[in-house]
């Protein structure tokens, strides 16, 4: 089934919205990344995974032999992201402790959401945006009210 280019912009544009609900809260927290980059993440990875299911739509109808696989895309998708994951997480504070692990997992999570997207998941994704950024905003809330240690505080 090839995505037809409206519903794309709708997809694609959607999973630039789902990347903003969770950059926002790190943008505002001042975090590694901010919204932008949360925002390209989702973006890109929905435009990928629709790029893919389209060429292997194509190409199957051309040729009967030629067989698909779109979790060897996901796959890819989410390894890349890793790296910009990792990128996020390895910056260090005085003491040695790694610091952005919450926006590394966040990446990853934009990812999935992309993917979702991508894949016509719209609710879903949609949900996994406002989960993570209640996720995201309910433990700064937490640590706020010293109801949870931040990261600072932390032994």
């Amino acid at each position: 089934m090839v995505v037809e280019t409206t519903d794309f912009l709708l997809r694609v544009g959607l999973a630039t919205v789902f990347g903003l609900i969770v950059g926002l809260d790190r943008q505002i927290k001042r975090k590694p990344l901010g919204a932008q980059a949360y925002m390209l993440i989702s973006a890109g990875s929905a435009a990928m995974m629709i790029l893919a299911m389209n060429y292997g739509a194509g190409a199957m109808a051309e040729d009967d032999a030629i067989g698909v696989d779109p979790t060897r895309v996901i796959q890819g998708i989410l390894g890349g992201i890793g790296f910009l994951g990792a990128g996020a997480i390895i910056s260090q504070n005085d003491e040695g402790r790694l610091r952005g692990v919450a926006s590394g997992a966040a990446i990853w999570t934009v990812g999935g959401i992309g993917i979702a997207t991508g894949l016509g998941y719209l609710i879903e994704a949609g949900f996994l945006a406002l989960l993570t950024f209640a996720i995201l905003a309910g433990f700064e809330w937490l640590q706020s009210k010293d109801m949870l240690p931040d990261e600072n505080d932390v032994e």
